[in-house]
């Protein structure tokens, strides 16, 4: 009996080996069939890399996706706060620079390959902290000014600032104490800059609607008033075409709830999220905000409008940032991740274009699309804020990253249409793929 069992088990041995031999890995597969298998999602197997895909495999999610060397450039830790940043051309040379600004300097850098250089500074006066930077050629010189939006946290009026970039080492002032807030508004190539007025009163964040704006003679004009919904603000909105069917809309973030709406210019709501977006720590401090407690009104980050993948069609670029505490204090608030995403607008809906998720090692402060290393293709370059810093215990840390060519397409080649406008979800364009981590790529 013992050897028939013998037998027995050796012979299911033996049928068990030759399964191996015939359905595992031999010894000369390549090393990309012997890996686990969710090893595929980081999506770096040669064979899996899409040969016929013109978006940047950061902000693609599927297993066809993998990071590209070279796609994701970031700059050296910055020991500041960042507040708010831009890219564009500030001494007309046909190069671009990028501005940025923290809480407590200006600062300007060129990124010309990978040579990355510091050209000019500047120290914001005391009494006035930035909430927002943009680039504008204010003068039509065919120079952009950097146009800093700041408030004075004493008298709660507006310290606005514009400053010129010359090609010396330090910045020179346009016009200060500016008691206007300003934004530049509009889509990528048809950008304009808007002004309103703080608040007077104590439960006032804004006072008057926001207006087209104009500088001459070192002052700031206005025009028409822009024709915007009810709880619009200068530091909340954008206006344009989006979509296919170009449909001019307002879209905007409305503080408390920080739900991204999206309306007709006669006001009528077209779509509004669910979650939360732009969601931000830079603030205005107001006197009293009513019943409610609150002295400081939290401004959401930018909200661009831009033909990212040349369909004809503006897609909506906008930051998710997720909150690491409660919103049960009114008055402070953090975040400990964050990521920006694009939808497009189609069947009256916005739809997941991409995301940059798990490639951010923070939220994003600030971002813009354009040409960041001066090669022809568009870049997008995020502000992100690593630690806000507190007081003498904690140095606040920021960095810039730039996801490098978003969107380039070869020469007679077709653009690609983006999600499809039929029935069946669009794609989420969530990259899963290297996380930050000590300075380096890892996973």
């Amino acid at each position: 009996m013992n050897k028939s069992l013998t037998t027995l088990a050796l012979a299911l041995l033996a049928l068990l080996l030759v399964a191996a031999g015939s359905g595992g890995a031999a010894a000369d597969d390549p090393p990309a069939k012997r890996r686990h298998p969710t090893y595929s999602l980081l999506g770096r197997d040669a064979d899996q890399i899409p040969s016929d895909s013109v978006l940047n495999p950061n902000f693609v999610v599927s297993n066809a996706a993998r990071m590209a060397e070279g796609s994701v450039w970031r700059s050296g830790y910055i020991p500041e706060r960042m507040v708010g940043l831009d890219v564009g051309d500030l001494d007309a040379d046909g190069r671009n620079e990028i501005a940025f600004v923290t809480l407590r300097n200006v600062y300007v850098y060129r990124l010309d390959g990978e040579t990355y250089t510091q050209l000019a500074s500047w120290k914001m006066p005391d009494n006035a902290r930035p909430v927002a930077l943009d680039l504008y050629d204010v003068d039509g010189d065919g120079r952009k000014e950097i146009v800093i939006a700041a408030q004075n946290d004493n008298t709660h009026l507006a310290n606005s600032q514009i400053l010129s970039f010359d090609g010396s080492k330090e910045l020179k002032v346009v016009a200060g104490g500016i008691n206007w807030y300003l934004r530049v508004i509009g889509p990528a190539g048809g950008r304009v800059l808007a002004a309103q007025k703080p608040g007077t009163s104590g439960g006032e964040v804004y006072g008057g609607p926001v207006f087209y704006a104009s500088f001459s003679g070192g002052k700031i004009s206005t025009s028409s008033k822009v024709d915007v919904p009810s709880g619009v603000n200068i530091f909340n909105f954008n206006v344009g075409d989006i979509g296919l069917d170009r449909m001019r809309l307002t879209s905007y973030i409305k503080f408390p709830t920080e739900h991204l709406i999206l309306c007709e210019i006669t006001g009528e709501k077209v779509w509004e999220s669910h979650d939360e977006y732009g969601g931000s720590i830079n603030y205005l401090n107001l006197n009293s905000y009513g019943d409610s407690g609150r002295n400081v009104e939290y401004l959401p980050t930018r909200l661009i409008l831009a033909d990212i993948d040349m369909d004809g069609a503006n897609e909506l670029i906008v930051a998710k940032n997720s909150m690491g505490g409660t919103r049960l204090f009114k008055n402070l608030r953090s975040f400990n991740a964050g990521a920006v995403e694009a939808r497009k607008f189609t069947n009256l809906s916005l739809v997941p274009f991409f995301s940059n998720t798990n490639l951010m090692p923070g939220p994003a402060v600030d971002y813009q699309l354009a040409d960041f290393d001066n090669n022809g293709s568009l870049d997008l370059v995020v502000g992100i804020l690593i630690e806000p810093g507190s007081g003498m215990l904690e140095e606040a840390r920021s960095i810039i990253f730039s996801f490098k060519n978003l969107y380039t397409v070869e020469p007679e080649a077709q653009p690609a249409s983006g999600p499809q406008t039929g029935a069946g979800p669009a794609p989420t364009g969530r990259w899963r793929g290297r996380a930050w981590h000590s300075g380096r790529f890892v996973g």
